[in-house]
């Protein structure tokens, strides 16, 4: 069985969907600018980001490849958004992250991870990411996120 480099589940594309605003913000695109990496049009990320449209497996594959691209990309000019980015999307897509939070429904779950993501995208240095991230969540250490 070949093992998928981005599995999706139910959950990490509720996730995606919920915070793909603040997946472009940190990466400074528009939905145009997504919409044309993964080839479909503004429209439809727009749907996806209003939840008029549901995000299939392919569009959480193909934003999830676009996405590690650009953090790639910009991490030896831009090292505070990329780490950033990278926060993000630990935040967003490892489960594993969750634990601590076992004690929220799953509604409570996405506001506290929407709060989080949203926080992430507007701040201004990782430190503060880290800092809000931790504190919102109620995490001891989210530096060990960033490896």
């Amino acid at each position: 069985m070949i093992k998928e480099k981005y599995p999706s589940d139910e959950f990490s594309r509720l996730s995606m969907q919920k915070n793909l605003k603040q997946i472009r913000q940190i990466l400074n695109w528009t939905s145009l600018d997504l919409g044309k990496r993964i080839g479909v049009t503004k429209q439809t990320i727009s749907n996806l980001e209003t939840g008029n449209s549901n995000l299939t497996k392919l569009h959480y594959i193909a934003i999830r490849t676009v996405v590690d691209f650009e953090i790639e990309n910009i991490e030896s000019t831009e090292p505070d958004r990329a780490k950033r980015a990278r926060l993000l999307v630990k935040l967003l897509f490892d489960s594993d992250q969750f634990k601590d939070m076992k004690h929220y429904n799953v509604d409570e779950q996405f506001d506290k991870i929407h709060e989080a993501s949203q926080l992430i995208a507007s701040s201004i240095s990782i430190s503060t990411a880290l800092a809000v991230v931790g504190a919102l969540l109620g995490i001891a250490s989210t530096r060990k996120w960033l490896k």
